[in-house]
């Protein structure tokens, strides 16, 4: 009963457009009074919540993404993902994908990828003679690698809530991305030979084009292999990782010179705010999961789910189309924080995997981004593009397919997800 009340005044106080943290609070507030418990669990769980080392890695990754943008690092990538992809048909889209895997492995998250990749390759596809609404499309849709491909913010609370291992679920993201890429690219390939959407024709392959982009940008493209390479093996931590990026950046910044007082302020600026946010909504949301767990919630799941059946396969299916449905109305880290504690004690009594689980959920809640009503990132690219949204919803609809059918590939092909992991950390 208390946990349906949380779910309704939430979805409630989002359809009031109060703000994510705010509603949060709320909803889990007044049930705390309704069901008579004692306020004071309310600061305790919030304070224990976010006293995690692994916590640390969040401000260093997102500052190395806000870094990367500042200091026009990511319009290097673009250059030299565009010379290696031009002679494709459908060139410049098949750039933003490929830009967006180089990027992820120096960033953490979807939306922050998604404003740098998009100020430059929306501009350039535009100018190519694309439509506006499919570049925004294609943006959006590539930003979801950003927490996929390690390292990710999202993985870094996953791993907390389901207390993994942090590089393996970072290994474990590094296939699945090129799978999601592979199939975007795919799609946009068909759609251009199909005369689909309106493109230009391929520019001829230039070697001597790669190698001047190589030159010009090598020290942004070592930046992921540096920071991967790392953490596989075992030089330093995650947390440690999310260091050593933010001042490969800054190294970068000074070696291009790119690096300006005002720019270090406000990536600092950018990167305080955008910490405390998810501090705090971790922070709620513990105490939300610790009433729901309390209630006894997650047990009569696991009971209710079990009784319907007990292949895994057909409980994957059904928690992928609750998910999905989640992904729409509520955001990616608010959803993760709520459910995975609900739903770690049928992972144990199905034997899943809790790494590949973890790819599952995040890449589910993503799919969300691009998904009405929430669809956070449809609105971000109707700021940055002035697209009116049913357009850029239209234009998404294509990889949306294609994005559920790279979730049934994670979801029933756990190979995909766990190869790396086993293969490199046993």
């Amino acid at each position: 009963m208390i946990s349906a009340l949380i779910f309704i005044l939430f979805v409630l106080f989002m359809m009031l457009k109060i703000p994510v943290a705010v509603a949060i609070g709320l909803a889990t507030y007044i049930p705390f009074v309704i069901g008579g418990f004692d306020l004071i669990s309310i600061p305790q769980q919030m304070a224990t919540s976010t006293q995690s080392i692994p916590l640390l890695a969040i401000p260093f990754f997102l500052l190395a993404g806000v870094l990367f943008n500042n200091l026009g690092l990511t319009g290097k990538i673009f250059n030299f993902s565009r010379s290696i992809a031009g002679w494709i048909t459908g060139g410049l889209a098949h750039t933003i994908i490929i830009a967006e895997c180089i990027l992820s492995g120096c960033s953490g998250t979807a939306l922050s990828d998604a404003v740098g990749l998009g100020t430059v390759g929306i501009k350039a596809m535009k100018d190519e003679g694309y439509e506006v609404s499919f570049s925004a499309a294609v943006t959006i849709c590539a930003a979801m690698l950003g927490p996929i491909i390690p390292p990710s913010v999202m993985m870094v609370i996953y791993a907390i809530l389901a207390n993994v291992s942090l590089a393996k679920l970072f290994l474990a993201g590094l296939l699945p991305g090129v799978v999601i890429a592979g199939v975007l690219m795919g799609q946009i390939y068909w759609m251009a030979k199909s005369k689909r959407i309106t493109c230009p024709a391929p520019t001829s392959f230039s070697f001597r084009q790669v190698l001047r982009t190589l030159k010009d940008g090598v020290a942004a493209l070592l930046a992921p292999a540096i920071i991967i390479y790392g953490m596989v093996g075992g030089i330093v931590t995650p947390t440690e990782a999310g260091i050593l990026a933010c001042f490969y950046s800054l190294v970068i910044g000074i070696v291009y010179r790119t690096l300006t007082l005002k720019g270090m302020k406000d990536a600092l600026v950018e990167t305080v705010i955008g910490t405390a946010l998810i501090m705090y909504i971790i922070a709620i949301s513990s105490a939300m999961g610790w009433l729901i767990t309390m209630e006894g919630t997650p047990m009569l799941l696991a009971d209710w789910l079990s009784a319907i059946s007990v292949n895994k396969w057909v409980i994957l299916t059904l928690i992928n189309i609750f998910l999905l449905m989640l992904g729409c109305l509520m955001e990616t880290l608010p959803a993760m924080l709520i459910t995975v504690p609900m739903f770690l004690p049928l992972l144990q009594r199905l034997q899943v995997d809790p790494i590949h689980f973890g790819l599952i959920m995040i890449f589910n809640l993503l799919i969300g981004m691009i998904t009405p009503p929430m669809g956070i990132g449809l609105y971000v690219m109707v700021a940055i593009t002035g697209v009116p949204f049913e357009q850029i919803v239209k234009a998404c609809f294509p990889f949306l397919v294609c994005l559920l059918i790279s979730l049934a590939l994670i979801t029933y092909i756990p190979w995909i997800t766990m190869v790396l992991p086993n293969l490199l950390m046993k």
